[in-house]
């Protein structure tokens, strides 16, 4: 049997080098086995189209289409084991499928049997994928890449917070990385781990934006109040100028520094994808109700709020949310 360009001889047993396929605890065997089943999946993304032609690209995780293959059921059993894979697919309970080094987690939403005789009845089937549970190199990549972005961009923050040398600015940095420092692994971050982190993170954003209100106002007195125009004194109109020049530094380094939080921002809430999104469309509610139904738990109700940038748990109008499936506790 072939997957994705690779050959793998599949067989009910026998072969201890063959590859069995396993739906549950149901054995493919023999005819029952496809020859090749493709696994066709994709990176989710949302893009963003900027002026001038740029794009801003959110990866939001792999989205898997259905898994479908297709066999001839024989022998003196067929309708028995017919019969059990009816049951599998009118439960509609989540189960186990595995062949080689695949594990998927998936739910049967057709299954076909067509009645030849009573020793053979050929089928085709279709699973739904809900997650991909064999593939541990994705999440291990993963947790580096997270790793290695957010302590460069922790670098780059503290090197602004020095160059602005604002006692606010350095303070909020520095409890922020204090913070960061404690998570060792942002691929599987839990709710209260997201929470810690962003509370600083957004109190450092509130200090930058205040202090850019008031850099941007004191170089706006100098340029209009008479700082550099002819008459003044020399000293004065030097010293105007140097303050100019250093509000106009420390500006541009706190935009920049802005820049480097918001991405801080996206990449700590990564971990939260990593198992991709689902979303859902519904029309007024709260969110109490809606973690209730995805999670079984509506104190999670936060979790939907920081995928989805609302802070209010009462919904008006009709909302789509993106949902979370990564870790929970």
């Amino acid at each position: 049997m072939s997957i994705q360009y690779k050959n793998f001889s599949f067989t009910g047993g026998g072969d201890p080098t063959a590859t069995r396929l396993m739906l549950g605890e149901f054995e493919f065997m023999e005819f029952e086995v496809p020859e090749r089943v493709v696994i066709p999946g994709r990176q989710k993304t949302v893009q963003h189209q900027l002026i001038g032609g740029r794009r801003i690209i959110d990866v939001l995780g792999t989205e898997y289409e259905p898994l479908t293959w297709s066999g001839v059921i024989t022998g003196s059993q067929a309708g028995e084991r017919v019969g059990a894979l009816e049951r599998m697919r009118d439960e509609g309970r989540p189960t186990v499928l595995t062949f080689d080094d695949y594990r998927f987690t998936v739910i049967i939403t057709r299954f076909a049997p067509v009645y030849e005789y009573v020793w053979r009845r050929p089928y085709s089937i279709e699973v739904a994928i809900i997650s991909n549970d064999g593939y541990s190199d994705k999440v291990d990549a993963l947790t580096g890449a997270l790793r290695g972005l957010i302590d460069s961009d922790l670098g780059h923050a503290l090197g602004l917070s020095n160059m602005i040398n604002i006692d606010a600015v350095t303070r909020a940095v520095k409890d922020f990385h204090q913070v960061v420092k404690q998570i060792t692994d942002f691929a599987h971050v839990t709710v209260a781990q997201i929470q810690s982190v962003i509370r600083p993170l957004i109190a450092a954003r509130n200090i930058i934006q205040h202090e850019l209100a008031l850099l941007e106002a004191a170089a706006r007195d100098i340029t209009s109040l008479g700082g550099l125009v002819p008459g003044n004194p020399v000293s004065k109109t030097v010293s105007n100028l140097l303050i100019h020049l250093d509000c106009s530094t420390r500006i541009l380094a706190l935009y920049r520094l802005q820049e480097v939080l918001g991405r801080l921002n996206k990449n700590v809430r990564t971990g939260q994808f990593a198992e991709g999104v689902k979303a859902i469309t519904l029309a007024g509610g709260n969110l109490y109700q809606v973690a209730s139904e995805q999670y079984g738990d509506a104190s999670m109700w936060t979790r939907i709020a920081e995928a989805n940038d609302l802070t209010d748990p009462q919904l008006s109008g009709i909302n789509t949310l993106q949902i979370p499936s990564g870790t929970t506790s």
